[in-house]
C-alpha cells in the first residue's frame, strides 16, 4: 500500500461577514493563502485509526481524539478496506488563526482514501471533512490556494453562530471570487503573550458574541466587497491597505481583537512604527498578518525579540496542497 504525504499552508482569514439574526444567508467570510509556516500530513495503511501529532505544539487530546473518530467513521461510511496511521509534523500551529484544523483535516481524508486507491470529487471531500458550514475560505486554499471570497450559507434565520469547527451543516458556502493574490511580501506575527483559544472558548466566544446588529454586518460587508474585494481586483497595493485597516474597525473583527486585549493592539501598534503598511488579525487570533516592502519586513523580523513575538515572513501561496505518493 502507498504512503501519501501531504503539505499544507496557512491561510489568513481577513473576516466574517453576515453576522445578524434574521438574515436569508450567514457567515460568509474572505482570506488568502500564504506559503508558510508549513506542516506535513503522512498517511499510511494501518488496521485501525491512528493519529499522532508530532508537533512541538500539537493539538489537545480530545481534538485529537476526535479527529481519529471522525477519520474511523468516514473508513466506515465509504467501506474502505484499510484504516490509515496520520502523523502531522512542522511549524504550522492549531489555534492560532492559520486554518490548520481545516487543512488537517482534509488532508487526512485525502490520505485515507489515496491509501485505499479510492478517488473523490472535492465537493465530496469537503462534505466528509464536516468543514466550511462558517467560512469557506479555509476550504478553497486548501485546494486552490490564492485569495476566496464566499457568501456563506442559508440559513441566517437561524440565531445560532458557531466556529468552522462546529459549523457542518452540510450544504457548502456559495463562492462569489476567487483569484490570484498579487506577490505583495507580507509576514505572519505571533505575539507570545496571547494565548491560543481551545476549540470549547471559541464556541464559547460564539456563543456570547453573536447575534450582531444587522448594521454591523452591512458595514462589514461594504469594507469587503468595495474596499477589499475591488482594491485585490485591481491590484491597487496602497487601497488595500487601507482596507485591511478599515477591516479591523468592523465590530466582529473589533470584538475579535478584544479577546486578547491590550497584547494585540499594542503589538499592532508596534509593528506600524517600524514601518509596515497595514496590519489585520487572522479570524480568531492570535496570528497577526502585515503587508510591507522587504526593507520593512526585514526592520520587523530584526525586532522580534522587542515585539516579544514569532515572526514568519512569507509570501502569497495561489496553489493548493502538495501531495506525492510512495
Amino acid at each position: 500500500m502507498p504512503t501519501v504525504n501531504i503539505e499544507i499552508s496557512p491561510r489568513v482569514h481577513i473576516g466574517l461577514i453576515s453576522m445578524h439574526a434574521g438574515a436569508s444567508r450567514k457567515n460568509g467570510g474572505l482570506g488568502f493563502a500564504v506559503e508558510g509556516p508549513t506542516a506535513a500530513i503522512k498517511t499510511t495503511s494501518s488496521q485501525r485509526s491512528v493519529v499522532l501529532d508530532r508537533r512541538q505544539k500539537p493539538m489537545h487530546e480530545q481534538e485529537i481524539e476526535r479527529l481519529r473518530q471522525q477519520l474511523e467513521h468516514v473508513k466506515q461510511q465509504l467501506e474502505l478496506s484499510s484504516s490509515g496511521t496520520f502523523e502531522i509534523t512542522g511549524s504550522l500551529l492549531t489555534h492560532f488563526g492559520m486554518g490548520s484544523g481545516t487543512a488537517i483535516k482534509l488532508a487526512c481524508i485525502e490520505g485515507l482514501l489515496k491509501v485505499n486507491r479510492r478517488t473523490a470529487r472535492t465537493e465530496d471531500l469537503i462534505r466528509l471533512s464536516r468543514r466550511g458550514g462558517t467560512s469557506g475560505v479555509g476550504i478553497s486554499t486548501y485546494f486552490y490556494g490564492g485569495f476566496a471570497f464566499d457568501l456563506g450559507i442559508v440559513g441566517g434565520l437561524s440565531h445560532q453562530f458557531v466556529p468552522s469547527s462546529m459549523g457542518a451543516s452540510g450544504a457548502l458556502p456559495l463562492q462569489l471570487h476567487r483569484q490570484n493574490l498579487p506577490e505583495w511580501p507580507l509576514g505572519l506575527c505571533l505575539p507570545r503573550k496571547c494565548e491560543p483559544k481551545s476549540q470549547e472558548e471559541e464556541i464559547d466566544f460564539f456563543r456570547r458574541s453573536t447575534p450582531l446588529p444587522s448594521a454591523k454586518s452591512f458595514e462589514a460587508a461594504y469594507v469587503a466587497v468595495f474596499e477589499v474585494l475591488a482594491s485585490l481586483m485591481e491590484r491597487d497595493y496602497p487601497s488595500f491597505c487601507q482596507a485591511i485597516s478599515a477591516m479591523q474597525e468592523t465590530e466582529w473583527k473589533r470584538l475579535e481583537r478584544a479577546e486578547y486585549a491590550p497584547h494585540i493592539d499594542r503589538t499592532a501598534k508596534a509593528l506600524r512604527e517600524l514601518g509596515v503598511d497595514c496590519v489585520g488579525m487572522s479570524s480568531l487570533g492570535p496570528l497577526l498578518y502585515f503587508f510591507a516592502s522587504s526593507d520593512s519586513l526585514k526592520r520587523v523580523y530584526a525586532h522580534s525579540e522587542q515585539l516579544d513575538a514569532d515572526i514568519f515572513l512569507t509570501v502569497p501561496k495561489n496553489s493548493g496542497r502538495r501531495m506525492t505518493s510512495s
